[in-house]
């Protein structure tokens, strides 16, 4: 089965992203269908041994399908600036066979030989019915044509086995039609064509890329040699100037711009007769002054050339390099934490209490009064009393008036000045103190987060650092299917993991796949890897996207949830459910209260662990990191509880997290039971005081989640209901369904109406 790529387009996804970014996505596809044009064009007009067009045909064979019809119109126009507008029956021929190639791809797209099949017919037919009219030159209309045809599908083949766009000898066959087609044009005693390729090789020479300057080498310099046999000293000279830089100076510019004169002029003169040297000589100079002249950067060389299938043995180094990185951060962050809780508790305490208002007070009013000796010396107990009796009233008031002032100040002969310097340092003190508070909490989540995150990269770092144990074999086989459906992938990778799943990540071009193209790549790839697989994930990320194929497991989860709020539409009670590639997750999180602010905690927490677990976080540092979220979202106190679990897909473990939510239930051999423990919700305390626990499910075993609203009788008719339900095999939704119109009865009966919420999983065999 072939997959149509027809439908698939480049995205720049719903998020927002960078402007750049978004200007590359838009300009990427005009950039390709201008240089598929180009080559058409070229193709078009490449003429060999003076009568052979094959590349306008085998080019719009080849082109991938968003590019093959302006690749087809650049070969029509290529073709008639070859006659000067004027139609020969060659150029009639081979317009039919083009027409007839994009007919055959627009009828049957993706597939190779149908449209091979219908441009070779359409050649072999037009040219026979046109050769019935010539005078002696049917029979070498006929050669002609069946040439062109064989070498077009030939060209086509190439292009469809290694695409253009993925560097290799995919890209011969265009630097083939481009030499082609310039060694055609010329300026006096200057070959267009010699100076592009004395251009294109001495700039793979300064790259380091010494195999592909001298395979381009080759494949143009037949190229020029089947364009005019005079181009052979040309030719030659090349290759002895290519040979020369890429042996002798490889990635050193000036180093090889000398090699590749001298072996130029070595080659060029060598050849006998040398008639044509000093043409030769002049194209390649040219070419050579013109590359001089490119921008730096590009003349520097991009690493050392690796040779091909390295790649499966060479990705675990670098992986356990990043593991490496990723585990020097995670310490970094560790330490950045204990730094900063360590230099908060050197600091000296700041004991702040009404004491400080009293003093304020008196440095601000009393210490210029002229009674300050008697106040302050004579009567000091008894104004000190004094003024601690004003604390109640500065604090149920804010302000103060002279009839509030006890006896004990009644002799003070400033009063109302007393009584507004006594409010501004009280509502300095209590701010003051505000703001302490608000600085210790604000420390508090910093180190939290510190912690969080060098926890989660940790666990990421142990993760890249056992990838499993790479397939080459496989991931060529993978890589050559992306290639021939037109995708040729930028990585491919197949590994096994240490309990023995095989699992597959292709990176492509930012792409958009729909849900029926998502499973016929999993029973592509599954058929390839021996393996059955799962429709991939899909992950978009700066202009690329990642397919993660993962090995199908032996068990399914079927969701089904349920509620209804206490008054009116809105309900604080959230739930997430979703299945990552090897593990079914189910979320229920609970905002504090009722209503509107309820409902923003509740999908907040639900939203972000949600978010937080599909990234590869744990339940523990997902809620730290919501915790956090949570206690920073308002100065007002607001929580969520957070209700997790986590079903591994290949074996039934399921790991329970529960912050402050009520008890869960498992349904397990048609037997249910409460599970949980007490706690306290998210968002309170500077930590999470969670509860984890770890159990086995099977097939047809149920994991119910579920508001406090739910229990408002208990959990007994609970455990009763969710057997009967198990006993007859209900689905998750309808039982859902029951146990929150029930509770809503009973909830309604006893007169304590609450959100209410129920969140059911089953598993079963995959």
């Amino acid at each position: 089965m072939q997959v149509s790529f027809r439908t698939i387009q480049t995205s720049t996804g719903r998020k927002p992203v960078g402007g750049a970014l978004r200007a590359r996505a838009a300009v990427r596809p005009a950039l390709r269908q201008g240089c598929a044009f180009l080559l058409g064009l070229a193709g078009g007009w490449a003429v060999l041994y003076g009568a052979l067009m094959p590349f306008g045909l085998g080019l719009t064979l080849g082109f991938g399908e968003d590019c093959f019809a302006v690749g087809a119109a650049g070969a029509a126009l290529g073709l008639l600036a070859r006659s000067f507008g004027a139609l020969t029956v060659e150029s009639i021929c081979l317009l039919c066979g083009l027409g007839a190639i994009v007919a055959g791809r627009w009828l049957w797209p993706g597939r190779f030989l149908p449209a091979a099949a219908a441009g070779g017919a359409a050649l072999a037919c037009s040219a026979f019915c046109l050769s019935l009219g010539a005078e002696g030159g049917g029979v070498e209309l006929l050669l002609f044509c069946g040439a062109d045809a064989l070498l077009a599908g030939a060209i086509g083949f190439g292009l469809r086995r290694f695409p253009p766009e993925k560097p290799g000898a995919g890209t011969l066959l265009p630097a083939m039609a481009c030499a082609a087609a310039l060694g055609s044009l010329a300026l006096g005693p200057l070959v267009l064509g010699v100076a592009a390729c004395a251009a294109a090789e001495y700039l793979l020479c300064c790259q380091g890329k010494g195999r592909a300057a001298l395979a381009l080498c080759a494949a143009t310099g037949a190229a020029l040699c089947a364009v005019d046999p005079e181009l052979a000293p040309a030719a030659a000279g090349l290759s002895c100037a290519t040979g020369a830089a890429a042996l002798l100076a490889p990635g050193r510019r000036v180093e090889a711009l000398a090699a590749y004169a001298g072996g130029c002029v070595t080659g060029a003169l060598c050849v006998q007769p040398p008639g044509n040297a000093f043409s030769a000589l002049l194209s390649a100079g040219a070419g050579l002054g013109v590359a001089c002249f490119l921008p730096r950067q590009w003349l520097t060389p991009a690493g050392p050339e690796e040779p091909p299938g390295e790649t499966p043995q060479e990705e675990r180094p670098r992986l356990s390099v990043a593991a490496t990185r990723l585990e020097a951060v995670a310490e970094s962050l560790s330490s950045l934490a204990e730094t900063v809780n360590e230099v908060y508790d050197a600091f000296p305490r700041r004991c702040e209490n009404f004491r400080w208002v009293i003093d304020n007070t008196h440095d601000t009013l009393c210490a210029n009064c002229g009674r300050r000796e008697s106040c302050w010396k004579q009567e000091y107990a008894a104004t000190l009393e004094g003024m601690e009796a004003l604390r109640p009233v500065l604090e149920q008031q804010g302000h103060l008036e002279p009839n509030d002032l006890p006896g004990q100040l009644s002799r003070c002969i400033h009063p109302a000045a007393l009584c507004a310097t006594a409010a501004r340092s009280f509502a300095l003190y209590r701010s003051r103190k505000e703001a302490h508070v608000h600085a210790e909490a604000l420390r508090t989540a910093l180190t939290e987060q510190y912690s969080a995150v060098a926890d989660a990269l940790g666990v990421l770092s142990e993760q890249l650092g056992r990838p499993g144990t790479p397939e080459p074999y496989k991931s060529g086989r993978v890589a050559s299917f992306f290639t021939s459906l037109g995708a040729p992938p930028l990585e491919c990778s197949v590994t096994l993991d240490d309990l023995g799943r095989t699992r597959a990540a292709v990176t492509l071009p930012r792409t958009r796949f729909s849900p029926a193209e998502l499973a016929a790549l999993a029973r592509e790839v599954s058929g390839l890897c021996r393996r059955a697989f799962e429709p991939p994930q899909v992950l978009s990320c700066k202009g690329m996207t990642t397919l993660l194929f993962s090995e199908k497991p032996a068990l399914r989860a079927v969701f089904g949830a349920a509620g209804v709020a206490a008054r009116g539409t809105i309900s604080g009670d959230a739930v997430q459910q979703f299945c990552s590639p090897a593990a079914a997750q189910m979320i229920l999180c609970d905002g504090m209260g009722t209503g509107r602010p309820a409902a923003v905690d509740g999908n907040l927490a639900a939203e972000l662990t949600a978010r937080l677990l599909k990234a590869g976080f744990t339940a523990e540092l997902a809620a730290r990191l919501v915790n956090v979220a949570l206690a920073l979202k308002s100065d007002e106190e607001s929580g969520a509880t957070l209700d997790l679990i986590s079903v591994d897909l290949y074996t039934g473990t399921a790991r329970l997290f529960k912050a402050g939510a009520a008890p869960g239930f498992l349904v397990h051999g048609g037997r249910a039971r409460a599970v949980g423990d007490v706690s306290l919700p998210m968002g309170i305390l500077g930590g999470v005081n969670g509860q984890s626990r770890m159990v086995h499910l099977a097939a047809g075993d149920y994991a119910v989640l579920v508001s406090d609203g739910l229990l408002v009788d208990g959990p007994g008719w609970v455990v009763q209901q969710l057997e009967l339900s198990a006993a007859a095999g209900d689905a998750p939704e309808k039982i859902a369904r029951t146990l929150v119109e029930t509770a809503r009865a009973r909830a309604e009966k006893a007169g304590r109406p609450d959100d209410i919420t129920a969140a059911v999983l089953r598993l079963e065999p995959g």
